[in-house]
This record gives structure tokens, C-alpha cells and sequence, in this order.
């Protein structure tokens, strides 16, 4: 069948929206299927051409049907499960599992069937009117695919080989006893909290490649929760002394002021038919607070120092 022939069946499915009806959305990107056609207890699904086996095994147990699975072109079925289920540049929180095994786990089915649902803390702002909070993050983010085949010492592929640079920009800096805010349009009068991310986050789920991306952002916060990561990783609250609280994944840390820590956590989801693994360390750098007094607000970048650099190349 040609890959035209292939395309006319995934649009002729999209038109029937009670079988679509029959995978929810979060089945439909966790597993990479779109439905075809049903008889009786059978469901024919397109699939992903490297959908891991276990998925598709676990898939019959998700939707309680029989599963017979066509491989389909890998861009026009994602292309297709994206105009079923997410017009819009809609998104989906894929259930997620501590144990790369979830797979092989028969409650894993019940899990998969829905959206993953938040429950951080209730957030907190306690800053006072005349202080204000500094806060430093480091947060490294690195997503590797479970299912698909092992680089072993090889080098990516060039052509699959990228590295993005966003915004570079600190939203303070320390000058003698003074602070340096980086606030284009004024420093809000509501702001409590002035933070700096530095980011780093690396893809290796693509077979042979590798995309890096590289940032620093700059926040004035007025209200909190703060989302590191969506959404596992969530900036909830900052005290009157600049303590910080963060969720991470499924607790929350305290970091007093001045006081460094490293945050990490790993999980394992299921999108487009693999397991995905992603590994997230979060440094707090700094965290305290300062007298409004002694920060000085500039519409310019605030410059950066030694340590900043550091953090910035990890």
C-alpha cells in the first residue's frame, strides 16, 4: 500500500468522530494510534512503525478492546492524531511512573486511561511590601527514549545535531551593597520576587540525534505557583526571609536562605508509543531577600559575573 493510500485511510478516520470517540486523547499521544475502524470486540488502530510491543499488548487492557495494529507513516499519523485530538496546538500531561518496568504492570492500565492531575501545595507569597526576594535556579532537563535503539559510543548524527540559544537575561545581579534589577518597564510594585533560570534541556529521544537548548530567563513575580516544569516542577512558595518551597514531582522542599541545594527526580511516560525517560536536576543557587532601598532598577540587561557564566555552561 502506498504511503497516498495510507494517507486517504487516516482522513477518512478522522471523519468519523464516534471512532475517535473511542480512544480518549491522552491514550491517543501515550500509545501513537489512531482509530481505523471497529468489529464487534476489534479495534483496528494505525500505530507508530518502532511502538513498543508491550504498549500495544497493555493497549487492549486501556480501552478494553482487541487490538490489531497497522504501522502507518510516522509524520502523517502524529499529524493525524493531532487534528483528532489536539486542534489548536492543544497539549496533553501524560500519566508519568517512577518505574521504567510500567509497562509489564497490569494497574498501569487504569493510570493510562486519563490525564495526569497536579496537586502541588497551595501556593504562598509572603514577602513583605518593603523587601524584596532574590532567587537563583539552576534546572537541567534531560529526555532520553527508553525503546529505541542504543547510540552504545557513537556520536550524533551532524545532521540531527542541534543546539538552540534563547534569551540570556538575569533579572538581578549583585553590585557591591547594592541590586541591580533588570526591569524594562519599572520594577511593579506588587513584584515580591525577582528570578533568574538558567536552563539547560537535552534531547536525545530521537533515534541518532541530539538537540540541546540553552536559556536564561528573568521573572518578576507578583503571585505564585511559579511552573519550572510542566508540570512536575513548580516554584510554590517564598517566605517573609526568602526561604523558597518547591514542588518537585511528588514533595515539596524547603531551601532556607542562603542555603544551596540540589533538587532531583527522574520519571518515565509513554508518548507516541515509547517510553520516554526524563531526568531533572534543579540547583538553588541563592535565595534571601533584600530591602527595596537598595535595589536599583535599570531597563538594561543586569551584567552578568564569573558565576553566572559557570552556571550558564554548566
Amino acid at each position: 500500500m502506498s504511503e497516498t493510500q495510507r494517507k486517504a485511510i487516516l482522513d477518512a478516520a478522522l471523519k468519523d468522530r464516534e471512532l475517535m470517540e473511542l480512544v480518549p486523547p491522552v491514550v491517543a499521544a501515550g500509545f501513537g494510534v489512531l482509530p481505523l475502524r471497529r468489529l464487534g470486540d476489534v479495534l483496528t488502530v494505525a500505530c507508530m512503525p518502532r511502538a513498543s510491543r508491550r504498549a500495544l499488548r497493555l493497549l487492549r487492557d486501556v480501552l478494553g478492546l482487541e487490538i490489531v495494529a497497522a504501522p502507518f507513516e510516522p509524520a502523517n499519523l502524529r499529524d493525524a492524531i493531532e487534528a483528532a485530538y489536539f486542534p489548536g496546538d492543544g497539549t496533553v500531561n501524560f500519566p508519568t511512573f517512577r518505574d521504567p518496568e510500567f509497562l509489564d504492570d497490569p494497574r498501569s492500565a487504569e493510570v493510562l486511561r486519563r490525564e495526569k492531575v497536579e496537586r502541588p501545595p497551595p501556593a504562598e507569597l509572603a514577602v513583605p511590601a518593603d523587601r524584596l526576594a532574590l532567587v537563583t535556579l539552576c534546572y537541567r532537563s534531560t529526555l532520553m527514549d527508553l525503546d529505541g535503539p542504543r547510540p552504545g559510543g557513537a556520536l550524533p548524527d551532524p545532521r540531527r545535531t542541534r543546539l538552540d540559544l534563547g534569551p540570556l537575561d538575569l533579572a538581578w545581579a549583585r553590585r557591591d551593597e547594592r541590586v541591580a534589577v533588570h526591569a524594562p518597564d519599572g520594577l511593579p510594585a506588587d513584584a515580591r520576587v525577582a528570578l533568574t533560570e538558567f536552563r539547560q534541556s537535552d534531547y536525545r529521544h530521537t533515534p541518532g540525534g541530539s538537540v540541546g537548548e540553552h536559556q536564561v530567563r528573568a521573572h518578576l513575580l507578583s503571585t505564585l505557583p511559579h511552573v519550572i516544569h510542566p508540570t512536575e516542577v513548580q516554584l510554590v512558595r517564598v517566605e517573609a526571609d526568602g526561604a523558597v518551597g518547591l514542588h518537585v514531582y511528588d514533595r515539596t522542599e524547603r531551601v532556607g536562605p542562603g542555603e544551596r541545594r540540589r533538587l532531583d527526580l527522574a520519571y518515565c511516560f509513554l508518548s507516541y508509543g515509547s517510553r520516554l525517560r526524563r531526568t531533572i536536576v534543579l540547583d538553588v543557587e541563592e535565595a534571601g531577600t533584600v530591602a527595596r532601598t537598595r535595589v536599583d532598577v535599570h531597563n538594561q540587561p543586569a551584567p552578568w559575573g564569573v558565576a553566572d557564566l559557570g552556571r550558564w555552561l554548566g
